[in-house]
């Protein structure tokens, strides 16, 4: 039986982490393990303010480290100074929850556990508490498994200047049989992407530039890939991340069909689902379908947002009962926790709405109105909108007119609004001059609903 050295002893955990000016979150992250970690260990990558201090005075062992532009370099430093038979990795903003000690040494004593994945949510608020995280009460989306425990084996070595990973050491360790990936039930509570917080920290632009180094490094990873093409999307490049992803998709595919027997492939969720996004918000609805296919069939568990987007490409594609039997396959992984981030809202409001759309399209109004989301969330503005273009399906401009003009003042108003307004309006024998104008002009993406672009615009 595997036993990653521990020859019968009590496991010892040495807590490894990195850090520079940290002093806003290190002493309450390093309190959240004493007393539970044997040793910690803080690799200190330049700080200025008191960093160093704090660790030192919380009885850390500080290593300095001359940044080069390689989180892994950093992060093995630690792990190569570490004496105990267990490494737990943990950033500076953040902390393992109350009374999780126990299940964590429970983790630890398991002789088949090789990397162990803890659940980590992130907090909506700067003052949330341990209580109001776990509870999901002011926690952004659902919490996700990462890959934070792990037996200190020479292999276990972290790889990738960003978004660093223990991929291929335990890919080679599993396959000999010397251990598993399990899930840990001591969680782990994130601050650093609290939204306010983390526009400050520019860390964005620092990521970008990281990430296109590692695709130099490596141009056949496409979690790399992955990860910036997301970032283009967020920051309205959707060309650009289109060229990304279709450029380091193919050779990301040919890699996990190439690799050893017994590896488990990398992960394709995030470039799955965002090249297939881009591309069917671009109209490219078949590229789309083959990206989160292809995406599905190393994703042996599924993922929510790789189904969703296949809906969207049955949908591009004009397969109303595909699209369907794909929207409602989403909602039943609602709850479920995977390793990747779900997107917010994508297993209820969202397919509830494209269901919606999908009963309009069939001219069936009641069985549309019955497909809306029935709790008022994120989507609110999108399911008034989908509400007004069912009481101008079912011959009630006026109803549909009460429900649009209260956001006639809101601003960024989506071009939907528009030719909801331009429709009522002309069924009850008003010139709506201008507003089909305003809509065309609006840029592919802008749209909820594709399908309510008029004929003709691109």
């Amino acid at each position: 039986m595997p036993n990653g050295g521990l020859s019968g002893d009590a496991p010892r955990v040495s807590l490894c982490m990195i850090a520079k000016n940290e002093e806003a979150f290190l002493a309450e992250c390093l309190a959240s393990v004493r007393g539970i970690v044997d040793e910690a260990i803080v690799v200190d990558t330049g700080s200025t303010d008191r960093t160093v201090r704090i660790a030192e005075d919380a009885g850390a062992r500080v290593l300095r480290f001359d940044w080069c532009d390689d989180f892994a370099r950093a992060r093995n430093v630690g792990v190569d100074a570490a004496t105990g038979t267990h490494v737990l990795v943990l950033d500076a903003d953040e902390r393992l929850a109350p009374r999780m000690g126990p299940n964590l040494m429970e983790a630890a004593r398991d002789p088949d556990l090789l990397l162990g994945c803890l659940p980590l949510y992130n907090a909506a608020s700067m003052d949330a508490t341990a209580d109001e995280l776990l509870s999901g009460e002011k926690c952004l989306g659902d919490p996700v498994f990462v890959p934070r425990l792990f037996r200190r084996l020479p292999e276990m070595r972290f790889e990738r200047r960003v978004h660093e990973t223990l991929t291929n050491g335990f890919n080679v360790l599993q396959a000999r049989g010397e251990g598993l990936s399990k899930a840990v039930g001591a969680a782990l509570l994130h601050y650093g992407d609290v939204p306010t917080f983390r526009t400050g920290m520019r860390k964005d632009d620092r990521n970008e530039r990281l990430l296109r180094m590692s695709l130099e490094d490596d141009p056949a990873d496409g979690e790399v890939a992955g990860y910036l093409v997301v970032q283009l999307l967020r920051g309205s490049r959707a060309d650009e991340a289109r060229a990304v992803g279709e450029r380091h998709f193919a050779p990301f595919v040919a890699r996990n069909e190439a690799r050893p027997a017994g590896h488990l492939p990398e992960n394709m969720v995030r470039i799955g689902y965002a090249l297939g996004l881009v591309q069917a918000e671009q109209g490219a609805a078949a590229e789309a379908l083959h990206t989160v296919r292809v995406a599905q069939r190393f994703t042996p568990d599924g993922h929510p947002n790789l189904v969703y987007v296949e809906g969207l490409a049955h949908l591009g594609l004009g397969d109303l009962d595909a699209g369907e039997r794909t929207f409602r396959a989403v909602r039943t992984l609602e709850g479920r926790r995977y390793a990747q981030p779900v997107l917010e809202h994508i297993t209820n409001e969202l397919p509830c709405l494209k269901l919606a759309g999908i009963q309009l399209a069939r001219g069936d109004a009641d069985a549309a109105r019955r497909e809306l989301p029935t709790a008022e969330g994120p989507w609110a503005f999108a399911t008034k909108l989908m509400e007004a273009e069912i009481e101008i399906e079912a011959g009630r401009p006026a109803d549909a007119m009460e429900i649009l003009a209260p956001f006639v003042d809101l601003d960024g108003l989506a071009p939907d609004w528009h030719v909801l307004v331009h429709r009522a309006l002309s069924a009850l024998g008003k010139d709506p001059e201008g507003l089909v104008e305003l809509a065309t002009s609006a840029r592919r993406s802008a749209w909820l609903e594709p399908r309510r672009r008029p004929v003709g615009v691109g």
